[in-house]
């Protein structure tokens, strides 16, 4: 039987139109909108070669070769503006999770955004520290719950971001990632279920 790895993708570039993700020639992911991230689809473990296209379009924005490990799973994330467009890959690896934790990691996909810590709102602990751009932090086991969370720019106390009301499910994986802009006020989150 052949060895397979999980991949998904996320369209984190601002001022990029909807796109599609092809794979070694073949659409694999179609239509996808800014902030979205696919479900987790298969593919040998081996090296690929995927190519970013707006929507309908055969003209690449992006183009890379990926290594893919059996039993690994991926996060593949457009980050940056068009002008500076990358594939950001991350290796989802939560480990074993207990029933009543949840593993949660920050992913930075905000391209004007500085480094930031993650935060439990009104005196609580901090999970997370100096995350720059197109970086993720480690997993943080929490315990399962609701939450609310900021995040705010390392070494300061100016809230750039707030998470209300956040649930975490025992035995449980997620990203959260940061996407839009600091500027012009489009910061927002989006929560990835990193569980397989």
């Amino acid at each position: 039987m052949a060895k397979t790895a999980s991949v998904r993708v996320g369209h984190c570039c601002p001022d990029a139109p909807n796109v599609d993700v092809h794979v070694d020639g073949d659409l694999a992911f179609e239509d996808v909108p800014f902030e979205q991230i696919s479900e987790y689809a298969e593919l040998s473990a081996e090296s690929h070669d995927i190519s970013v296209t707006p929507h309908g379009d055969d003209e690449s924005v992006l183009d890379l070769t990926v290594d893919l490990e059996a039993d690994s799973a991926y996060s593949a994330l457009a980050t940056g503006m068009l002008d500076d467009l990358e594939c950001t890959v991350f290796a989802d690896a939560p480990g074993d999770i207990a029933d009543d934790q949840t593993h949660v990691r920050f992913v930075h996909a905000s391209p004007d955004a500085p480094a930031v810590d993650v935060r439990v709102a009104d005196g609580g602990p901090t999970l997370c520290e100096s995350i720059e751009f197109r970086d993720a932090s480690e997993y943080v086991p929490v315990d399962a719950g609701s939450y609310d969370l900021e995040v705010v720019p390392t070494g300061s106390d100016d809230v750039a971001l707030s998470l209300p009301d956040t649930e975490l499910d025992g035995g449980a994986a997620v990203s959260a990632i940061a996407v839009g802009q600091a500027g012009d006020g489009s910061l927002g989150a989006v929560f990835a279920d990193d569980t397989r």
